[in-house]
């Protein structure tokens, strides 16, 4: 039974790694199927919240939501802004520290349109690794010996809000956390 769920374990994972090989060279590629609407940004953040809440609670940490009161509406991709959404998210659950863990969402309004950011409280990014963590297969190690995940997240999450106009970045200091932020422009 042991190496059946090792079997099953191995198998989940590779189909994730095949997955989302195949998503990002159809981004690469400008083959990718884009379904633009009138995405309110607020209601799609609490959704992904929703959504990973779990995650984070089963490590002891806590999440604290910043969202505007009036509508952040803009035109993307739902599915694909969730995408982005939940692989942040998810990173954030990966790298806080058991039982005293944060990670704070903020969306705010500003000239350019909106900006977007997850912040943990977890080991942080070394500087030198910053400027790859959005390269393909590429990971920071978080203070961990061994990067957990494929290393494809992030740069699915580039080219997804690059494709609708934006922009996405990391900033950290070792030791006290890193914070990952897009901007996507207002709707014209």
């Amino acid at each position: 039974a042991r190496f059946i769920g090792i079997i099953v374990s191995e198998t989940e994972r590779l189909t994730r790694l095949v997955n989302q090989v195949l998503d990002l060279a159809k981004l690469e590629s400008g083959a990718a199927d884009w379904q633009t609407e009138r995405v309110d940004l607020g209601e799609l953040i609490q959704r992904s919240v929703d959504n990973t809440e779990q995650l984070l609670h089963d490590k002891g940490a806590q999440i604290v939501v910043n969202l505007p009161e009036r509508p952040a509406v803009l035109w993307g991709d739902r599915d694909r802004l969730m995408q982005v959404m939940l692989n942040l998210l998810s990173n954030a659950a990966k790298f806080v520290p058991e039982e005293d863990g944060r990670v704070t969402v903020d969306l705010r309004k500003i000239p350019e349109g909106f900006l977007v950011s997850v912040a943990d409280n977890g080991s942080g990014i070394a500087e030198e690794e910053i400027p790859v963590i959005f390269e393909r297969f590429r990971q920071g190690s978080g203070g961990q010996e061994k990067p957990v995940g494929t290393g494809l997240g992030l740069p699915i999450s580039r080219r997804i809000v690059e494709h609708l106009g934006g922009r996405i970045w990391a900033e950290s200091t070792p030791g006290e956390g890193a914070t990952f932020s897009f901007m996507l422009p207002k709707p014209s």
